[in-house]
C-alpha cells in the first residue's frame, strides 16, 4: 500500500514558483529530501501543468545542456564574466562539473558569440573559485594617504631600485638602494585643491604635560640628517621626488611651478 502523501496540490502550487530548487521545495513542504521525492514532485508538477524550469538545473537532478536554448545563450554569454559565472547561471556549481563546457563552447562558437571578455580562473582552465571576487569601488581621495607608500614603492621598483621597509618605527617610510648608497625616503600625500603638502611629523614628548596619556604631542619639521628625500603623491596623480634640502625645515609647501623640475 503506497504511503499517504504529506502535501497537497495547493501547497505545491504555492511553494514551487518561489523556490530555487527541489531541495528547497522539500524543506518547505517538510518531506524527505532525495531523488525519489524529487521524481514524485516533478511528476505531480507535470500533471498539474506547473513549470519548474526556473529551479536549479532546470528542475532536473543534473542540469541538461540541451535545455539551455540558443536565445538564452545569446542573453547570458555577453552578461557573464567567465566560464564559471556562466556555469552558475545555467545551474552548475562551477565550470568543471559535468563535462558540459566543451559541448556548450561548441554551441557558443556556432552561434557566433564571443567569449573574449571572459576572465578569471575559469577562463584560464584552472579550478575556478566558487564565487569569483570583483572589485568595483572607485578610488577615494581619503584613501590616498594609505595608498601613497605603495605608489612610491612601485615607482622606485619599476626603475630597478631595491626598496626596503624599516622593521621598527622610523622617521622615514622607505629605504632605497640607490647608486649613492642607501637613501631614506619619507612619503607624503595631499588631495587639497591648492596642492599644499604638510611636511611635518608628530612628535611625542612625555617630559611635558599634555592632553594625551602619552604626554605632549606636537607637529615638528624634519631635521637635517633625518631623511634624504620626500616622495610626494597628489590627488591628481602627479608625483614629486624632492631632496631634503629643497624643503628643509619648511612645514608646508605648495607643489606649484617652483617644484616642477622635481616632478617625476
Amino acid at each position: 500500500m503506497p504511503r499517504p502523501r504529506l502535501w497537497t496540490h495547493d501547497q505545491l502550487r504555492n511553494v514551487l514558483p518561489s523556490a530555487r530548487s527541489w531541495k528547497e521545495v522539500c524543506e518547505t513542504l517538510n518531506v524527505p529530501i532525495g531523488g525519489k521525492t524529487f521524481k514524485s514532485l516533478r511528476k505531480r508538477a507535470d500533471s498539474l501543468g506547473l513549470g519548474y524550469s526556473h529551479l536549479y538545473g532546470n528542475g532536473y537532478r543534473h542540469p541538461v545542456i540541451k535545455a539551455v536554448g540558443d536565445d538564452r545563450l545569446r542573453e547570458l554569454v555577453p552578461q557573464c564574466r567567465s566560464w564559471n559565472h556562466l556555469a552558475q547561471e545555467i545551474g552548475y556549481a562551477n565550470s568543471r562539473q559535468g563535462g558540459w563546457r566543451p559541448k556548450l563552447a561548441a554551441r557558443i562558437e556556432a552561434l557566433g558569440l564571443s567569449v573574449e571578455h571572459f576572465q578569471g580562473r575559469g577562463f584560464n582552465g584552472l579550478v575556478p573559485f566558487a564565487n569569483e571576487p570583483t572589485f568595483t569601488a572607485d578610488p577615494r581621495p581619503q584613501r590616498l594617504r594609505v595608498a601613497a607608500t605603495g605608489k612610491a614603492i612601485a615607482w622606485f621598483s619599476e626603475r630597478g631600485y631595491v626598496v626596503s621597509l624599516p622593521v621598527e618605527p622610523a622617521v622615514y617610510d622607505l629605504i632605497v638602494d640607490s647608486p649613492n648608497g642607501f637613501d631614506r625616503v619619507q612619503v607624503k600625500s595631499s588631495t587639497t585643491a591648492d596642492r599644499s603638502v604638510q611636511f611635518t611629523r608628530t612628535v611625542y614628548d612625555n617630559r611635558q604635560p599634555g592632553q594625551k596619556s602619552s604626554g605632549y604631542v606636537r607637529s615638528a619639521p624634519y631635521e637635517p640628517g633625518d631623511i634624504d628625500y620626500f616622495f610626494v603623491v597628489l590627488g591628481d596623480g602627479s608625483m614629486y621626488l624632492l631632496p631634503y634640502d629643497v624643503i628643509g625645515r619648511r612645514k608646508t609647501a605648495n607643489m606649484g611651478k617652483r617644484y616642477e623640475q622635481f616632478r617625476v
